[in-house]
């Protein structure tokens, strides 16, 4: 029998963070993953951002979110001895005089200013933007690809990564904890995201409303190099004259694929941002865990013994995620309290209904 603190199901951003952090506090882990079910993260652009742009709204914890993603990744790097933290200005387009206005207001905010640049900035060549720009301070962008191949290359070295199919079925009580075949474990924790979004998971989860989402590669005639231009999609400068473009959003065809209606949608984005000439070179679709209040699903599953879910993080995953992965290891390790708005039991007594 090998005994780990904790099994965790689900290799995605979720997974790979929280698998780093309750080691990180000297706990073992084993995590179990099939990387082609990580449907969230195959359109993921990696980037945070502690402010609702369209609304001017600060993200919900917004500074300790913040204070917590600029330490976790760049000690992840050091772990792995892989670089995918890359912090990048965000560039929001004015749409008119109005929004020019409300920066300002904003950005001389003690609440915004650590994160908006005052005044307007000029635009790089071939963005189209009539009335300016505000640049964002302390955004940034993780490689997601690269960071979670590095988390599961590390756990493969001490054999803490098991490439396989979990079965929920197979877990039993053991104890004051849980086996699962030949494995044993004070818990087992869920993150398995957009699978359990879609019911996919035979781990039943309750509040989930999955957003399709998906991005397009373009070809430039000329390089953005490191920017991201935000106008309502965004535009990432990825170096060669290449540039990831996206993200929509949709609440169905979640087994469809790309759509031609979104490519659609997010090509004629480009030709309002970029004076220049483009092709597309590549369309990808994914399924984000949103949740339908907008906060995560941290905490005991309703029913099941030793059984815990970490996931709903959405489209903020990267900024959400090292934070609320702190919360719940320092939970684990010092009993300290678990945060009642993102408690997987309020969705049970929302819906009237007991989870099976």
């Amino acid at each position: 029998m090998k005994y780990v603190d904790y099994i965790i199901v689900g290799g995605g951003i979720s997974g790979c963070v929280l698998s780093y952090t309750l080691m990180k506090y000297g706990a073992s882990v084993q995590l179990y993953d099939l990387p082609k079910a990580n449907k969230s993260s195959v359109v993921a652009s990696g980037l945070w951002n502690p402010v609702v742009l369209k609304r001017m709204k600060k993200v919900w914890k917004a500074d300790a979110m913040m204070e917590a993603l600029h330490t976790v990744y760049p000690e992840m790097e050091n772990w792995t001895d892989k670089t995918f933290f890359e912090p990048l200005p965000i560039r929001r387009v004015f749409h008119n005089a109005g929004e020019q206005n409300q920066w300002a207001a904003h950005s001389d905010h003690p609440s915004f200013s650590p994160y908006l640049k005052e005044g307007v900035s000029d635009v790089p060549a071939h963005v189209i933007a009539n009335h300016g720009s505000g640049l964002m301070k302390q955004t940034g962008r993780v490689n997601v690809s690269t960071m979670l191949n590095a988390v599961q290359s590390k756990l493969k070295e001490t054999d803490g990564f098991t490439e396989a199919e979990f079965d929920w079925s197979r877990v039993e009580s053991h104890g004051d904890g849980v086996r699962y075949g030949s494995l044993a474990a004070h818990a087992v924790i869920s993150c398995e995201g957009a699978q359990s979004a879609l019911n996919e998971s035979t781990l039943n989860v309750s509040g989930f409303a999955p957003v399709k989402g998906e991005v397009i590669t373009v070809q430039l005639d000329s390089d953005l190099q490191k920017e991201c231009i935000h106008q309502g999609h965004f535009m990432i400068g990825e170096g060669d004259g290449k540039a990831l473009v996206g993200a929509t959003y949709a609440w169905d065809g979640f087994h469809e694929g790309p759509s031609q209606l979104k490519r659609v949608e997010l090509e004629e984005h480009v030709r309002k941002v970029w004076s220049g000439s483009f092709a597309t070179t590549s369309h990808k679709s994914g399924v984000r865990p949103a949740v339908k209040d907008r906060k995560p699903l941290v905490g005991p599953h309703p029913t099941h013994h030793k059984t815990w879910v970490f996931n709903g993080m959405g489209s903020r995953a990267i900024l959400m995620t090292p934070y609320l992965a702190q919360t719940l290891v320092e939970h684990f390790m010092y009993g300290t309290a678990l945060l009642e708005e993102c408690l997987p039991q309020r969705m049970v007594k929302e819906s009237g209904s007991d989870e099976s």
